[in-house]
């Protein structure tokens, strides 16, 4: 691995370690728990696979807790991510980080969700509409079509 993968990797890693998850109407939480046991065991199956077909789970994977549907933050490494994560009923945001531009927008074309964020997070537009993909999220977000609605 290159050198500024490397640092690169690392400045990721503290940042998803410094991710508050907990519950969702606290103003520090970044991420709450999943939508339902259903989901919760999906993703985890999900990781599972991940890990058995070959994927590096670099940090997370875990359930937080005995209670609730919290999972850690995880950063994999990419491997068979994109048809994974295409293969499930929630697709709100994907987030994809790496230096090569180019493969950040085919990676981020691939995934089919209601958003995509390359090298950041929960950035948005306010002019822009926001809405989930599939089964997630509440209708449309921000821009003068939810005013409308």
């Amino acid at each position: 691995m290159a050198a500024s993968s490397s640092s690169a990797i690392a400045s990721l890693t503290e940042q998803v370690r410094a991710i508050k998850v907990g519950d969702p109407f606290s103003p520090d939480t970044y991420q709450g728990p999943q939508v339902s046991n259903t989901q919760f065991e999906r993703i985890m199956g999900y990781i599972a696979s991940g890990q058995k077909d070959g994927a590096t789970v670099h940090l997370g994977s875990k359930q937080i807790g005995r209670e609730g549907y919290f999972i850690e933050p995880i950063i994999f490494i990419l491997s068979q991510v994109v048809e994974q994560a295409n293969d499930t009923s929630y697709r709100l945001a994907t987030l994809v980080f790496t230096k090569d531009i180019d493969r950040a927008i085919r990676i981020a074309h691939a995934f089919e969700a209601g958003t995509a964020w390359i090298n950041c997070s929960n950035q948005a537009e306010i002019s822009m509409p926001f809405r989930g993909f599939m089964q997630s999220g509440i209708g449309r977000d921000l821009s003068e079509y939810a005013l409308e609605k």
